[in-house]
């Protein structure tokens, strides 16, 4: 009788397991599509993403457009319950619109669920652009041997969909030529012949497969050749404004420029930074070392576009507007970049300072928190104490040390580390100065606060 009892309860239990068990056997799985609508064009490459549930566990997930010839199943390992599903799919060269994408599941008991997408078709609205900015003038060396100066164009172009040609013309030298262009990038390159000095306008225009077009206007200036002091393949350089007085920087006067790279390796003569240019009309000087009495690089006076080593002789680049900006520069073929920086700031959280031979005390910080005079962009004014004799050293934390600011010891490159290098110095100045961290290019600079 008690054997019975116990075998009776053990079937009971079961029953009432199974039976919850089955409660969900023939539901239906859950199907979400991140989209319902995908908006695209021929030859494009689309995500399709989402996720799926099931009691059961998921066999499989289908894919298909059967317009287009398109079909992808997916089979997610060990059968889970709940499953993100990412797929790219290439949209056909020839596909027509409107289509309808359908996504369905099914679980490991045969159960299904379907969802629909629909496929439309995006107009193209954006027209190509440059790889490079192509300067309002660009100068051209006549050679007096030869009676001719050439230009060697080089320009790289994009579209987002489709380029189908280039035009060049140049009315003054009847130079005319329309080149057809195939695919999303390519890269004009032509050899143009001037027979005189002179300045002589350039039209551009860049056309894509729905006739966006892109139109550039450009000076070439033909001159007799300027004299260039010599130079060198410099380890670095460094962009310094001009406007500003070298004696009142104790640190961070000499911008640092990288040597710039193109897939991974280095372009000799090449040299890049993020740089904040405080005011409109901020004007450049570039220098391989921290001082401005050997050479130095700027603009010809003649020929805006064109780069320059002659000391007394350059003139200063110009950016236009304030703001932030991408610098590149090549010493070796004449020419520079200024393209505006739209870049996230690195921190937006209250910022401390501290360091070394500050009057709130050696790796003390002060009472008051940096003052944030942009976004990412910080300044305090604080005092050097009289008569420091080691080096200044500083850094920049959020409280807690939840986040902490450093710099290498020469103060080239800042990055955000617990521990690490601080930029050092030694002055024989002492007094107020106003210290700025700016998160957004990454650099520092300390300065008097006369």
């Amino acid at each position: 009788m008690k054997l019975k009892s116990l075998s009776t309860l053990a079937i009971t239990s079961l029953l009432i397991v199974t039976a919850a068990c089955d409660d969900h056997d023939k539901d239906a799985p859950g199907l979400y599509t991140e989209l319902e609508e995908i908006a695209t064009y021929p030859g494009d490459a689309v995500w399709v993403e989402g996720q799926v549930s099931t009691y059961t566990g998921i066999s499989r997930i289908d894919i298909s457009c059967d317009a287009w010839g398109v079909s992808k199943t997916i089979i997610p390992k060990g059968e889970p319950t709940v499953f993100n599903y990412s797929w790219q799919m290439s949209v056909p060269t020839d596909a027509t619109f409107p289509q309808v994408l359908l996504v369905k599941v099914t679980d490991t008991h045969g159960n299904t669920s379907e969802r629909s997408v629909d496929l439309t078709f995006a107009p193209d609205v954006t027209a190509p652009w440059t790889v490079t900015e192509l300067p309002a003038q660009v100068s051209v060396d006549f050679e007096p041997d030869l009676a001719k100066g050439v230009w060697e164009l080089s320009l790289g172009v994009e579209d987002d969909r489709a380029l189908t040609s280039a035009v060049i013309s140049i009315p003054d030298i009847a130079y005319n030529e329309t080149i057809e262009l195939t695919g999303k990038a390519s890269t004009i390159t032509r050899s143009i012949d001037f027979t005189s000095a002179g300045t002589f306008p350039a039209h551009l225009a860049f056309t894509d497969a729905s006739d966006n077009c892109l139109a550039l206007d450009v000076d070439v200036v033909v001159m007799l050749a300027e004299e260039e002091d010599p130079i060198d393949l410099y380890d670095q350089m460094y962009a310094v404004i001009a406007t500003e007085n070298e004696s009142d920087y104790l640190n961070g006067y000499y911008h640092f420029m990288d040597p710039s790279y193109s897939d991974g390796e280095p372009v000799n003569y090449t040299y890049i930074c993020k740089l904040y240019a405080p005011t409109d009309g901020t004007q450049l000087y570039f220098t391989p070392t921290k001082s401005l009495d050997g050479d130095l690089f700027g603009a010809s006076p003649f020929v805006s576009s064109k780069l320059l080593n002659k000391n007394g002789y350059v003139v200063p680049v110009v950016i236009e507007k304030a703001g932030y900006y991408y610098v590149w520069i090549d010493i070796a073929n004449h020419c520079y970049s200024i393209a505006p920086l739209e870049a996230e700031p690195g921190v937006t959280e209250q910022l401390l300072l501290s360091g070394t031979g500050f009057v709130f005390g050696d790796w003390g910080a002060p009472l008051d928190y940096m003052t944030q005079v942009a976004p990412g962009r910080y300044e305090m004014t604080t005092e050097i104490v009289s008569g420091y004799s080691g080096d200044i050293q500083y850094y920049f934390y959020t409280d807690g040390w939840a986040r902490v600011f450093r710099a290498d010891a020469a103060g080239q490159w800042w990055f955000e580390s617990a521990t690490g290098a601080c930029c050092a110095f030694r002055t024989d100045y002492s007094g107020k100065v106003l210290v700025t961290f700016d998160s957004t290019e990454w650099w520092a600079t300390i300065r008097k606060a006369n």
